[in-house]
């Protein structure tokens, strides 16, 4: 059953992120709500489980709005299988954890896709992504993190008390 609701939520996700999301940037910054999701759910579930998630958002958003075929599958991934591997040891039910470690994921995202696509020939820096996008994409992210991390929190504790 959570493999449906958690289907259903990407699906729900992809679609707010092509049709509607455009329509609600800030200074033409889009939240990364595929990341959001990853943040969240491997705060609440296991590496194997995490990771499959991360790549499966990753490799899709590469499909549908990438450049680059793997280069998301393998950032998500590797913040699903860091948070994933450190989540044992934090207060999940405090939405403060994923607002800083959406921060951190945010942040680790540009810095891992610079360097994965300077070698590609892609010719941008660090201070022109941070002056363009990072900053406000940082609070953006951060903000709805705690609204989603809320929402996919309660859809998972109810899908893992009823089984």
């Amino acid at each position: 059953m959570e493999t449906i609701i958690i289907a259903l939520i990407i699906i729900g996700n992809f679609i707010l992120q092509s049709t509607l999301f455009p329509f609600l940037n800030i200074l033409n910054v889009v939240p990364n709500t595929n990341l959001i999701l990853i943040v969240c759910y491997a705060i609440n579930r296991d590496k194997n489980k995490s990771t499959i998630l991360g790549f499966t958002i990753g490799i899709l958003q590469d499909i549908i709005f990438g450049k680059v075929i793997g280069l998301n599958a393998l950032i998500y991934m590797l913040i699903a299988y860091i948070i994933s591997s450190i989540n044992k040891n934090i207060f999940k039910e405090n939405a403060l954890i994923a607002f800083i470690f959406t921060i951190c994921s945010t942040l680790f995202y540009y810095l891992m896709g610079l360097m994965l696509i300077y070698p590609l020939g892609y010719n941008t820096t660090f201070a022109n992504i941070f002056k363009n996008k990072l900053l406000v994409e940082l609070i953006y992210n951060s903000i709805l993190s705690f609204f989603i991390y809320n929402y996919i929190s309660k859809k998972l504790k109810k899908s893992r008390d009823r089984y």
